[in-house]
């Protein structure tokens, strides 16, 4: 049961972030299972540990729906992180010092690993540790203003897991983004480490719309081969 609960869990996270399902859309217990070709025990499991994730939401008398994030969010979570945590890496780098920039070393190292292993667990373990990497440059910043604001940016859960619809390439490219990051951060370059940031977040909103319209793109040809054949 648990390893078609974990499966079920799996496709489904995968087809939210990647927009196979339109905001709001009702997500049909009895419908999934068929189209998984599962029962319906795992399915509710599955969309329980969805709800409980952010990507979607339960409400009486309307069921389970998907979490409405439309592309006008994203982007402009997108626009408004870049303003805010570019502000946040400015700060840090004038006030983390070397504590800072060894904990940003420690993480990318940990990053790297994590590409070199691979394997199932790769995207939740690289989420993770980018989560982790971006909350350190907002707490070293030392404005309660900021880490307030980017708080809810920084979590938001259709965004956060955009590592799920990844490649090894862009995981790569982050990870060196994070090493430039870090290296201003340890010359104490507030404004390469704003730069930087801004950079980082403009590259990761193009490549996460990217994958999101690849993914559904992908998601969807099945479906249009059945209804024409």
């Amino acid at each position: 049961m648990a390893a078609a609960s974990d499966k079920a869990y799996e496709l489904l996270k995968q087809r939210l972030i990647g927009g196979s399902y339109a905001p709001g859309a009702q997500l049909k217990e009895e419908h999934l299972a068929r189209e998984l070709a599962l029962s319906r025990t795992p399915v509710r499991v599955a969309l329980k540990r969805l709800v409980h994730d952010g990507l979607a939401t339960a409400e009486a008398g309307r069921g389970v729906r998907v979490a409405e994030w439309t592309e006008s969010d994203i982007q402009e979570t997108y626009h408004l992180r870049s303003l805010l945590e570019g502000h946040a890496a400015e700060l840090a780098a004038q006030r983390g010092g070397a504590l800072l920039a060894r904990r940003l070393e420690q993480l990318n190292e940990q990053m790297e690993a994590a590409i070199a292993k691979g394997g199932s667990g790769l995207a939740a373990r690289v989420q993770d540790i980018n989560g982790a990497f971006h909350r350190a440059i907002m707490d070293a910043s030392g404005s309660p203003r900021l880490r307030s604001l980017l708080s809810t940016l920084i979590d938001m859960p259709v965004v956060t897991r955009s590592f799920f619809i990844s490649t090894p390439e862009d995981m790569a490219q982050s990870l060196q983004h994070h090493r430039d990051l870090a290296a201003a951060v340890a010359a104490g370059d507030a404004e390469l480490a704003r730069q930087m940031m801004q950079l980082h977040l403009r590259v990761a909103s193009h490549r996460f719309r990217q994958r999101r319209a690849e993914f559904s793109a992908r998601a969807a040809a099945p479906l249009k081969r059945r209804a024409a054949s």
